[in-house]
């Protein structure tokens, strides 16, 4: 993920420079941090960043399964499939710094 992410950023995809910038970073402290590269401080973004993307998982399940066919919008499954990717790789990598061998 933070491969794509990055060749994304440099290759100036059609997604906003500074959604692709916090990925870069999120997934390159969650990446250095399991292999028990980055640090205490690595560590910590990572979980920040991880959090924020279920808070983003459960904000884009909620919009686009429940509010957007509700109000009369087109049930995307695409959005909806992405966020449950973005949640469930934060939520996995969570886990994953919890465990014991990265302390």
């Amino acid at each position: 993920m933070f491969s794509l992410c990055l060749f994304q950023l440099i290759a100036g995809n059609q997604f906003s420079t500074v959604i692709l910038c916090f990925l870069v970073i999120g997934y390159g402290c969650s990446g250095f941090s399991l292999l028990s590269i980055g640090g205490q401080i690595f560590k910590w973004i990572a979980f920040i960043m991880n959090a924020i993307y279920l808070v983003f998982c459960l904000v884009g399940l909620i919009y686009f399964a429940i509010i957007s066919p509700l109000s009369g919008g087109v049930f995307d499954t695409v959005a909806l499939v992405g966020s449950i990717v973005f949640g469930v790789v934060g939520g996995v990598t969570i886990k994953l710094l919890k465990m014991p061998f990265l302390q």
